[in-house]
């Protein structure tokens, strides 16, 4: 395999959580040199190329599909894939990987999908601008990462938009783990129990969990526990608060079971967590 020339890669900070609502993954552009390629192999996070000059080859579900300038082409994450750049004519690209609780339901509502992930010289301008956009914010300051998230945004909304097929957004209207995702962490300081969970999402306790750990890859009960946990960490080490303030803050009744449960996924109690990362950031 030949190395890549004129290559350009900028790669966020990878401090997202499985939380996060969305979030860019990396960004970058590239001049490929001929018959550069990369898999076959995963991603596990979606990744939408758009190239902007030459040839190339993209293979997915064991679809060939050749494509040039103009078109676009979306990696789904935990797919196995494969692409490579002409020998006479080797593509120019531009990407943006991205991930979070809601980008799968974002990209449901766009004419991507896993049986036909190629956009062939649709909206090419747009699509290109938009994701140039992206790299061009891209940073490591909190604003930086805002700035590009924002821009993602722009660009998620433009292909929910300019669907062909209205009739898709609709799809992931009944998609009740993201529902719930969604309740718990808008209301992780309520009490929260999976039956409520649910109730709220009209579907039976054993569907919920089911389709909660095909989407999430953990269960309801421990999505909520590390959420909570999660919300702990940054009051803990960003204000004075004490630890009975925090554990009701985030939606413990109990103090002594919310320092078991931290230490249960953070290792550390949440005294020990708080006295290092408030001495770090002085």
């Amino acid at each position: 395999m030949n190395e890549t020339t004129s290559s350009i890669y900028k790669h966020s900070m990878k401090l997202e959580r499985r939380t996060a609502s969305l979030y860019v993954q990396n960004t970058g552009c590239q001049q490929c040199s001929p018959g550069y390629g990369w898999g076959p192999g995963i991603r596990n996070h979606f990744l939408l190329h758009h190239v902007v000059s030459g040839k190339g080859v993209y293979v997915c579900r064991d679809k060939r599909y050749e494509l040039s300038a103009g078109d676009t082409f979306l990696v789904y994450p935990d797919t196995t894939i494969h692409y490579c750049a002409d020998a006479l004519q080797p593509w120019e690209y531009v990407w943006v990987g991205f991930g979070g609780l809601d980008a799968g339901g974002y990209m449901e509502r766009t004419d991507f999908t896993p049986e036909d992930p190629v956009y062939r010289g649709r909206d090419s301008e747009e699509l290109r601008g938009l994701i140039r956009t992206v790299y061009d914010h891209y940073g490591t300051q909190p604003w930086e990462q805002l700035e590009m998230t924002a821009r993602l945004c722009d660009l998620l909304a433009f292909l929910v938009r300019t669907a062909q097929h209205p009739s898709r957004e609709g799809v992931d209207a009944g998609d009740c783990a993201l529902l719930a995702a969604e309740y718990i962490i808008n209301h992780y300081e309520e009490p929260i129990t999976v039956e409520g969970l649910a109730a709220y999402a009209s579907v039976s306790h054993s569907s919920l969990y089911r389709r909660f750990v095909k989407r999430f890859q953990i269960s309801p009960k421990r999505f909520l526990l590390e959420y909570r946990i999660e919300r702990a960490c940054a009051l803990l080490a960003d204000t004075n608060c004490s630890i009975q303030e925090i554990s009701t803050s985030v939606g413990f009744e109990d103090p002594f079971y919310f320092s078991r449960a931290f230490k249960d996924v953070k290792g550390i109690s949440p005294r020990q967590y708080a006295i290092q990362h408030r001495s770090e950031a002085e």
